[in-house]
């Protein structure tokens, strides 16, 4: 019997968080043969991942180099992905979520009549340029996808507003959650020890928040310090410069703000679990934060997973400085309120998205 050949792509963290689900269940799976290839857009982390999970790509690209733009990254890995399709060409090619990874990987596949299937399919925030480029990577792919996993039922509306052919969408769930039970079945979430004090976690990278965002996000930790003498933050600051010389800046002094290095992913969800509410900007965390029944604070102005606002785990508040304060304040004040928000199921899924994609991979044409 021929096996259909399944390439699995990734390249930055969040990706192979979301890949690995549907890699360990393509391995599984009968008549199928699972390669596996990492761009390299994210280094390090990525390679902890994969020595996390026992991952070993068959392909690994060597593409960063110091100042390089999007562009940059999104031509070295077209050309490279397409040099390798001329010794290795795939029946499928599955790509997960938004990255520049995502495009290139899959406008070479559009190039070379390659079957694509993108993994958590339908995200929109309905701002093109926010968050940037996300919005648009995801919105092109879904236009050219054989395969549209979406993770949830808005997600496929969204897909099918587009004029997606409703024959190419399938809700999946979310893998995320997925790789949380993971971690947890595992017992690679560490016991957190209780404490008088309560944390607030942070993370915030976007570029959209990079120029007034991370100042106003300051603020607010201020604020919220000199208000509550058992706060302490959290923050593990990401690696770009805009980013972590800003925060050390105005922060750095303060004895009850943790400014660190960034965690690697079962830290982080130690962290998350370890938190009384977290405040983010980041995609993942607004769908790993309700696994762990912790209220969510989105630090953007529209956010593409409007499920985690209509659940009620999250609020939007963008990075104004009184609304940050005034949620954080109820939360911390009203224990009624705190667990009115953290009181709906996973609006996520339950953790089997990686099975379900795997098996309509191997058994649908």
């Amino acid at each position: 019997m021929v096996k259909k050949k399944i390439l699995c792509v990734y390249g930055t963290r969040p990706e192979i968080i979301k890949m690995i689900p549907v890699i360990r269940a393509l391995q599984q799976m009968d008549g199928v043969t699972c390669n596996i290839l990492n761009t390299g857009q994210h280094l390090e982390m990525v390679n902890d991942l994969e020595r996390t999970f026992n991952i070993t790509p068959d392909w690994r690209f060597e593409i960063m180099k110091s100042t390089q733009g999007l562009n940059d990254i999104l031509a070295v890995i077209m050309q490279k992905v397409i040099a390798l399709f001329r010794k290795y060409r795939p029946d499928i090619v599955v790509l997960q979520g938004d990255t520049t990874t995502v495009l290139s990987v899959g406008l070479a596949c559009f190039h070379e009549q390659i079957t694509v299937a993108h993994v958590e399919a339908g995200l929109r925030s309905g701002n093109i340029f926010s968050p940037f480029p996300e919005e648009f990577n995801r919105r092109s792919v879904s236009s050219f996808a054989n395969y549209n996993f979406a993770p949830t039922q808005q997600a496929a509306a969204n897909l099918r507003e587009e004029g997606v052919d409703d024959r190419s969408i399938w809700i999946t769930g979310n893998t995320v959650l997925d790789a949380v039970k993971y971690f947890h079945e595992g017992g690679l979430i560490d016991d957190v020890a209780q404490s008088n004090r309560r944390q607030i976690l942070v993370t915030a990278h976007r570029r959209e928040n990079l120029k007034f965002g991370i100042s106003s996000i300051c603020k607010a930790i201020t604020q919220i310090i000199d208000e509550f003498s058992d706060i302490h933050f959290l923050w593990p600051l990401h690696p770009n410069p805009l980013i972590k010389d800003a925060v050390k800046e105005q922060l750095s002094d303060n004895q009850r703000v943790s400014l660190v290095d960034p965690l690697d992913y079962k830290d982080l969800l130690t962290a998350i679990s370890a938190s009384y509410i977290v405040w983010t900007d980041s995609g993942g965390i607004q769908e790993e934060a309700p696994s762990f029944s912790k209220p969510i604070l989105v630090l953007r102005n529209e956010t593409e997973r409007p499920e985690v606002i209509e659940s009620g785990f999250g609020t939007l508040v963008s990075t104004d400085v009184k609304r940050i304060v005034a949620e954080t304040r109820l939360l911390l004040h009203s224990s009624d309120e705190y667990q009115k928000r953290v009181s709906s199921p996973n609006p996520f899924g339950d953790g089997k998205a990686g099975q379900r994609i795997a098996e309509i991979l191997a058994h649908h044409s």
